[in-house]
């Protein structure tokens, strides 16, 4: 399973603020004035518009209405990547600033020349509700799209938690279905990945699809919250329809099974109560929830898996490994306890090797794994078919006393000088 979704979504945190600053860049107060071939403006009049530009960045709004008096253009562009001083105004939140640009006639749908950055998605970035309001009455398209990646001011606005935002974007009829262009992501996704619950509801109130998938791997917005624990969000979306036994497209994990991965025990609960099929394979290595679970040691998940039926003895399709033979080459007793409990086969071979749950435990020193094991009737001579090695002499050979003493006492055979095995004599 790739997760790239969870650390990604957007890279929205800093980017319009980088992107504006090159345009600033040596406009800085007490900077030297830049040369027309960067940031300065393109119109006549070059100079007061460039004045212009720093002033709204500034928020300096009798410099700006100055300016303004003395002709400088509200519409002018830098040369380096489009931008004007309306998006200057509203990136930084100047709400009397934007206000005085747009009675000047700026455009509210002017976009940046590089990555097509509007003010209302700048404004949208970074919470500055109000200007966003001031852009919308003025007609500010709220489903204008970034040109790098298709993000719309709704998608940033949700990412980033700003709920009044959303709901002001979502009543001037900003689409709630709108996917970037680059995955397919939109913003009930992006906002289920981060756990802002209230986005999240108001999107689902505005007709948000709970199932829309991304286009790259078939990520949904249930998946993503339930990767991260969140919930909340997993509880709106269930409501909202979501499916729970939907799978990427890429190695057909659910969300079942990323909340397993991550040991999320609440929400794991949330998606049985909803049906979500426990013993679902992935389409790569075809490992189930329980396995995940039982791999990473989260004992309470295991056990609400078991408790929904989940197959203890369900194996891997790559290797043959099963939930049992990964908790054992763990170390996580309590797992093993429990998936021996619901019947866990300790004797299951892997298909590569030909290595038990036993002989791995022994080899990592696993002391009382191996006691639970050999409790549980685990052969103690099994031996793996690569190597002909068994669980006694992989623990020898790692120096583990204690183990190699369990080993024994159940009747390990030792191997003879030329190689074969017996019975240890009393």
């Amino acid at each position: 399973m790739k997760t790239k979704q969870q650390n990604r979504y957007f890279a929205l945190g800093v980017s319009a603020l980088l992107l504006v600053w090159e345009s600033v860049g040596c406009f800085a107060k007490g900077a030297k004035q830049p040369a027309a071939t960067h940031g300065a403006a393109t119109t006549a009049g070059a100079e007061k518009d460039s004045d212009l530009f720093l002033a709204a960045f500034d928020g300096d709004l009798a410099k700006v209405n100055a300016l303004l008096a003395a002709g400088a253009d509200p519409n002018a562009k830098t040369t380096d990547n489009g931008a004007t001083a309306l998006m200057m105004a509203s990136l930084k939140g100047h709400t009397e600033v934007v206000n005085a640009l747009l009675a000047a006639k700026a455009d509210p749908n002017a976009k940046t020349t590089d990555t097509g950055w509007t003010a209302l998605i700048m404004a949208s970035q970074n919470g500055h509700t109000e200007v966003v309001k001031v852009l919308l009455a003025a007609k500010a398209d709220p489903n204008a799209k970034r040109t790098d990646d298709g993000a719309t001011a709704l998608i940033v606005a949700s990412y980033n938690g700003h709920v009044e935002m959303v709901k002001a974007l979502l009543a001037a009829k900003a689409d709630p279905n709108a996917k970037t262009t680059d995955d397919g992501a939109t913003a009930l996704i992006v906002a289920s990945g981060e756990g802002h619950a209230e986005v999240v509801k108001a999107l689902l109130a505005a007709k948000a699809d709970p199932n829309a998938k991304t286009t790259d791997t078939g990520w949904t917005a249930l998946m993503a919250a339930s990767l991260k624990g969140h919930t909340e969000v997993v509880n709106a979306l269930l409501a909202a329809k979501a499916d729970p036994n939907a799978k990427t497209t890429d190695d057909g994990a659910t969300a079942l099974f990323m909340a397993s991965l991550k040991g999320h025990t609440e929400v794991v609960n949330a998606l049985l109560a909803a049906k979500a099929e426990p013993n679902t394979k992935r389409t790569d290595n075809g490992t189930t929830a329980l396995y995940i679970a039982s791999q990473e040691g989260h004992t309470e998940v295991v056990k609400a898996l078991l408790a929904a039926m989940a197959d203890p003895n369900a194996k891997a399709t790559d290797d043959g490994t099963t939930a049992l033979f990964m908790a054992s080459l763990k170390g996580h007793t309590e797992v093993v306890n429990a998936l021996l409990a619901a019947k866990a086969d300790p004797n299951v071979k892997t298909t590569d090797h030909g290595a038990t749950a036993l002989i791995m435990a022994s080899q990592n020193g696993h002391t009382e794994v191996v006691k639970a094991l050999l409790a549980a009737k685990a052969d103690p001579n099994a031996k793996r078919t690569d190597t002909g090695w068994t669980a006694l002499m992989a623990a020898s050979l790692k120096g583990h006393t204690e183990v190699v003493n369990a080993l024994l006492a159940a009747k390990a055979e030792t191997p003879t000088r030329r190689g074969r095995t017996t019975a240890r004599r009393r």
